[in-house]
């Protein structure tokens, strides 16, 4: 039973050096299927059937492969390769489709960083605006103040209408303030969330390495 590719031939010429490794002699280059006889060979034979069963107990193989390999198993014919072929083939479906689904996991998680780095690019550049009017509010609070009290003992009537436009200037500084604080709280959660989305793209990332360096041993 070949495989029909260079995996085949690995596993083929793994079969050779398994078998020699059992058997006591060395493997030709072009091994025909073994037939077992009695001693060493006999618990190959075991260890390749129980491991047949494992294979389908875990679902890596069907029952109709099962019954195929537990027929040539039964005639001796069953080689290590065999059974190897059909592992390869059983992992390598799943990390086809995990390697899909983390880079896709991967690619939103890297848009939504994206999103975020310029969402805080812009907040940022608001709460310069805010710190800017800020202080423009603190210097015509200040500037008001000192009016008011420039005319004080000459025009109280002045000096109190300085005071009331000192008053809603103050009152105007209080909302912004409240606004860059809230800005700033949320600058806060987001550079939070930056960093578990950093965190959790390192770690797709290694999944995904992980997963390619598996395919490139499979193959």
């Amino acid at each position: 039973m070949g495989c029909g590719s260079l995996l085949g031939d690995l596993f083929y010429l793994a079969d050779a050096w398994i078998a020699s490794s059992y058997s006591g002699q060395a493997a030709s280059h072009s091994p025909a299927p073994m037939t077992w006889t009695r001693g060493v060979g006999d618990d190959l034979k075991d260890d390749l059937r129980a491991r047949l069963y494992r294979m389908h107990g875990e679902g890596q193989i069907g029952e109709e492969v099962l019954r195929a390999l537990r027929a040539l198993a039964e005639r001796g014919q069953l080689r290590p390769a065999d059974l190897a072929v059909h592992v390869a083939r059983a992992g390598k479906g799943p990390h086809v489709r995990g390697d899909a689904a983390t880079e896709n996991a991967l690619r939103g998680v890297r848009s939504r960083l994206a999103q975020l780095a310029q969402t805080r690019a812009g907040s940022e550049k608001v709460l310069a605006d805010l710190k800017t009017r800020l202080a423009d509010l603190d210097e015509r609070v200040a500037a008001k103040e000192q009016a008011a009290r420039q005319v004080l003992d000459q025009d109280e009537d002045t000096a109190r209408q300085r005071l009331a436009e000192k008053t809603q200037l103050a009152s105007s500084r209080e909302r912004v303030e409240a606004q860059t604080q809230a800005l700033r709280a949320d600058l806060a959660r987001l550079d939070d969330l930056y960093t578990q989305l950093e965190a959790k793209a390192a770690e797709l990332e290694s999944m995904q390495a992980r997963i390619q360096l598996n395919q490139e041993m499979l193959k």
